[in-house]
């Protein structure tokens, strides 16, 4: 029996993979900005679901199951192509986790305090403070091997995203029944977007980015019941929750605000409060805030160590030097969780410097996007590659109709992410002033550029004696 098949002491069942995963890939963040585009919204979540959620499902789904061990994506990437871009592909996917974590712990701590000050969204100075104070506690609860468990995740993705978004959404079905006016117009003409209106293109980037991190949990499949069988359906599952999840808030946000009152960062508490507002409920708004942060403090704390495992797995092939490769007594890589949190005050500073809000939050949504496309678009090559170079070896799951389904999917979604990654160029007039477009342009070209090169710079670095065999890590 191999390492795979063997049922660990404490073995994840279906249900608890579904929810772990459908915990880290259903992020509400993008839900105001998509709520921009109305109804059409419908067909933009069902367009990325079908040409980059379900290839990127479906496809680490084979290569979780046939390359179970530590290290996921860049593993895989390193069996097809080699170390260096084994290690280009890992770092994408942590960099733009790192400079994500602040937006999405902006909304998480807006989410929270928007009941007890509105005014709250535009304090720069409380915001920055704030995320920080909470990124650092998360930080230390996993310094201290303090990992969730399938049962808390669960509790997490059920109490604070799935009962949320469907009472949410009643709420604004409720609110149309009642006679009030509906911002979302119904009809075939509003479900197609209008794509010549350049000014909400890069909105659809956050769709992406949405969906994104389905791969991260293949970390769970060595953990799980019966993982060739058991994974594949969980992920395919999760991924179809997720898509019914970010559309249900999405459109609930749209259907009760007007488009020129949507807030980046406070859309959904701001559609809420009306919600709430009209049904004589206010009194359970700031509730409401702290069980929507609940739900995102779940993800929040599933990704802070995801990636850097394989950062860490990559650091003992010799790319991190031993300083980095270090375990205190928990088993946990202390210092790259720690510089990881450093690097988030550093980015997170942006609030401070920068003299609106939805400027920053924007950014730090839309750099982190483009960046984890190119680890997407790393890891179906890798599909495809691996079905020629390692044939042989046993996946539980397959893609669908043999090397033309996989070559199928692939290319579907690589060339999605590329068209995606061209959108984020594109300078959202609903967010960026007239005259600061340039300047979005250059910082968006610089960030991309920049956090693209530096894995191949720090590639380069890398020393023989550097590498060390996993049972030789020593705890502190």
């Amino acid at each position: 029996m191999s390492d795979f098949d063997r049922k660990p002491k404490r073995a994840l069942g279906i249900f608890a993979l579904v929810m772990i995963t459908t915990g880290i890939i259903t992020s509400n963040q993008a839900s105001p900005s998509m709520a921009y585009y109305g109804f059409s919204l419908v067909f933009i979540y069902l367009m990325v679901a079908i040409v980059f959620l379900l290839p990127s499902a479906l496809i680490s789904a084979e290569l979780a199951t046939g390359w179970p061990e530590d290290g996921g994506v860049y593993v895989w990437v390193k069996e097809a192509f080699g170390e260096r871009l084994g290690f280009v592909a890992v770092w994408q996917q942590w960099i733009e986790n790192v400079i994500w974590f602040p937006s999405i712990l902006t909304v998480t701590v807006v989410s929270a305090c928007y009941g007890f000050d509105t005014e709250i969204k535009d304090n720069n100075v409380f915001i920055f403070f704030a995320i920080n104070g909470v990124f650092w506690s998360l930080t230390l609860s996993n310094l201290l091997g303090m990992r969730t468990s399938g049962m808390v995740a669960s509790v997490c993705t059920i109490f604070g995203r799935i009962l949320p978004i469907l009472f949410m959404f009643g709420l604004a079905c409720l609110f149309i029944y009642q006679g009030n006016h509906s911002n979302v117009a119904f009809t075939w003409n509003t479900f197609v977007p209008d794509l010549t209106d350049t000014g909400k293109l890069s909105f659809i980037v956050g769709a992406f980015l949405t969906f994104a991190g389905i791969e991260a949990s293949a970390s769970n499949a060595a953990s799980a019941k019966n993982p060739r069988r058991n994974y594949p359906i969980a992920i395919i599952t999760s991924a179809g929750i997720a898509l019914v999840l970010v559309t249900l808030i999405a459109l609930a946000i749209a259907i009760v605000l007007p488009k020129d009152n949507i807030n980046l960062d406070a859309g959904i508490m701001q559609a809420i409060h009306a919600m709430f507002k009209q049904e004589g409920l206010l009194w359970l708004f700031p509730v409401s805030g702290l069980i929507i942060a609940l739900g995102m403090l779940g993800e929040i704390n599933n990704w802070i160590p995801a990636p850097t495992r394989g950062l860490l797995v990559a650091g003992r092939d010799g790319v991190l030097s031993k300083y980095w490769q270090r375990e205190n007594k928990h088993a946990v890589h202390w210092r790259i969780l720690v510089y990881q949190a450093v690097l988030f005050t550093t980015i997170s500073t942006m609030y401070l410097f920068m003299k609106n809000v939805q400027d920053a939050f924007w950014l730090m949504n839309v750099v982190p996007a483009m960046l984890y496309i190119i680890m997407y678009i790393l890891m179906f090559a890798s599909g495809v590659k691996l079905r020629y170079s390692h044939p042989e070896v046993p996946r539980r799951y397959r893609v669908p109709f043999g090397n033309v389904g996989i070559w199928a999917l692939a290319s579907l979604g690589t060339f999605s992410g590329l068209v995606a990654v061209g959108f984020a160029f594109v300078p959202p007039q609903l967010v960026i002033k007239h005259g600061t477009e340039i300047p979005y342009i250059i910082v968006v070209t610089v960030g991309f550029v920049v956090f693209s090169a530096l894995p191949f710079v720090i590639y380069t670095l890398r020393r023989p004696e550097w590498r060390t065999v996993v049972d030789e890590s020593v705890p502190e």
